[in-house]
């Protein structure tokens, strides 16, 4: 019996979308009996202007933050977005060759838009049916496009965003909880054990001004029983910014571009970043708290909330505050904080999640 085709849609509109994709192929990979495709028609239609609203995203969320607050308004409150579907007849006509081509069982979406052209397809007849299951990628702040985006099932990270989407309009019937599709090497990762410190392991992925990154790398590395590991991701300037910082090379190191997140997250105590839906879910599935650095309004605020709600880290947006809250929750009190927060976060991991979901895919086939 040849092996069944599941199509999964992306785009590279920040890392969740592209991470949940990858994640359930490989989920798909590891379960046998399928042939797992990761496709993102943005990129094929247009990749020069594909790359440039990448970019702009990027630069919006990092240095006009109130730019992206203001289209995350737009899109959420107002029908802007229902105006513009009709100016995507390039995007769907991709969408209709990959369908026809490969004549999947199932199509399973990580970006909304996707959805919309694709009942469009499907119930124009243009294109065979088939089970349609949406990934959704943010937590608890979920727009209106992800709320009245038609799918067969929506999956979903947790039970707060289920409740949320609900309240958005979304029939509960169709939400699965199922937890946030990571890598399937969170599941193995996740048994082993880990020891308070110390000496207490930080992990620091940078999203700031060099400046402000600095601070923070010189104030971490000024405690006593803490390390700390630095991954600057393709940031380049900052890599080489770090390398010539003068901090104590025995309290610190310094990596580039990685595919070992994972591994880093799993031998660490502390998680230190960006308030972004791929990361956060990860610290959530491995069980490590976080302290969240940088928060893009809109889409990643449910992810403060989310934390705060578990008790499972804290918000702290300045080289000061960041460090003071390190010393307080690792150097304080024998480490009671971060046991708490460790031990909140045992209670709702999900490190099976992309497993889990390509077998739920799997099972209404």
């Amino acid at each position: 019996m040849s092996a069944r085709k599941v199509l999964i849609f992306t785009t590279g509109f920040g890392d969740g979308h592209n991470s949940a994709a990858r994640n359930v192929r490989d989920a798909f990979e590891h379960l046998g009996g399928f042939d797992a495709e990761v496709h993102d028609p943005y990129v094929a239609v247009n990749p020069r202007a594909s790359k440039t609203l990448q970019v702009a995203y990027n630069f919006s969320i990092q240095r006009v933050p109130v730019t992206w607050k203001a289209f995350f308004w737009l899109y959420d409150k107002t029908p802007v977005f229902d105006w513009t579907l009709p100016t995507l007849g390039t995007l769907k006509e991709a969408l209709r060759v990959l369908l026809c081509e490969k004549k999947p069982s199932a199509v399973v979406t990580t970006y909304p838009v996707y959805s919309y052209l694709l009942r469009e397809l499907m119930e124009s007849g243009e294109v065979p049916r088939c089970p349609h299951f949406m990934v959704v990628t943010d937590s608890i702040v979920i727009n209106r496009v992800w709320n009245l985006a038609p799918a067969d099932w929506v999956l979903v990270a947790n039970e707060p965003t289920r409740e949320a989407m609900v309240q958005g309009g979304t029939p509960r019937e169709k939400i699965v909880v199922l937890g946030f599709p990571v890598s399937p090497r969170f599941e193995e990762l996740a048994r082993q054990p880990l020891q308070a410190g110390p000496p207490w392991k930080l992990l620091y992925l940078p999203s700031a001004s060099r400046r402000t990154v600095g601070a923070v790398v010189k104030g971490l590395t000024t405690l006593e029983g803490v390390h700390l590991t630095v991954v600057t991701g393709r940031h380049r300037h900052l890599h080489d910014f770090l390398k010539r910082l003068d901090v104590p090379m025995s309290s610190s190191s310094l990596h580039g571009w990685t595919d070992r997140m994972p591994e880093f997250l799993a031998a660490s105590h502390l998680f230190i970043g960006k308030a972004g839906g791929a990361i956060v879910q990860e610290t959530l599935a491995i069980a490590r708290p976080m302290i969240i650095s940088h928060v893009v309004a809109g889409q990643e605020e449910g992810n403060v909330t989310l934390l705060a709600d578990l008790g499972a880290g804290a918000l702290a947006t300045t080289p000061g505050r960041i460090v003071a809250t390190v010393q307080r929750a690792l150097l304080e009190n024998g480490g009671a904080e971060w046991t708490q927060w460790r031990e909140n976060l045992l209670r709702v991991s999900h490190p099976a999640a992309a497993r889990q979901t390509a077998e739920f895919v799997a099972s209404k086939l």
